[in-house]
């Protein structure tokens, strides 16, 4: 059972790179953060723990998975890192754990640039994003990746994308966890 995070002893969290005995976990914690996620089919998150666990991971709090975030290395853009979907415990928020796992995840796959899409109503994520690229001391680009006619009629909203980079691995800032 989780603790209230405001109680709660910070130097128990730890991230590394999610495993295909996660997914129970990651799953739950993806439906118990719907509307804010999409849901994919668990299918889908064995696939991405056993064939892109190199730049997926997840966040531990006394060994309870309360974060995950997954994306890939495109193979027509080796040097970029793509987030695809990230969510943290409702109760977890505050700590900036969505924005350390998207510093972890440059860091293990030494990408160049990171790039993510943001529905336009999602303010919170622009903003993550706008301050990802401020923290790395580097530009972010926001352009119209897909739509809200491309999903045709499933109530979808645009996707922008964000692109960071170019990101060096000098002005890297320390991530303790």
């Amino acid at each position: 059972m989780l603790q209230n995070p405001k109680k709660c002893d910070c130097s128990n969290f730890r991230i590394r790179k999610v495993k295909v005995e996660d997914i129970k976990q990651v799953y739950n914690l993806l439906v118990a953060n719907r509307p804010y996620v999409g849901l994919n089919s668990r299918y889908t998150y064995f696939l991405l723990a056993k064939d892109f666990s190199d730049s997926c991971v997840v966040v531990e709090h006394d060994r309870e998975i309360i974060a995950f975030s997954s994306g890939y290395i495109p193979p027509s853009r080796t040097s970029t890192f793509f987030s695809w979907e990230s969510v943290v415990h409702k109760e977890f928020r505050g700590y900036n754990l969505q924005k350390i796992m998207f510093l972890y995840q440059i860091k293990i796959t030494k990408t160049m640039f990171f790039e993510g899409t943001v529905n336009p109503s999602n303010k919170f994520s622009e903003h993550t994003f706008c301050n990802l690229a401020e923290l790395l001391n580097t530009k972010c680009v926001k352009k119209a990746l897909f739509s809200e006619a491309d999903f045709e009629n499933d109530g979808h909203e645009a996707e922008i994308l964000f692109r960071i980079g170019p990101i060096f691995q000098e002005n890297f800032p320390l991530v303790l966890l």
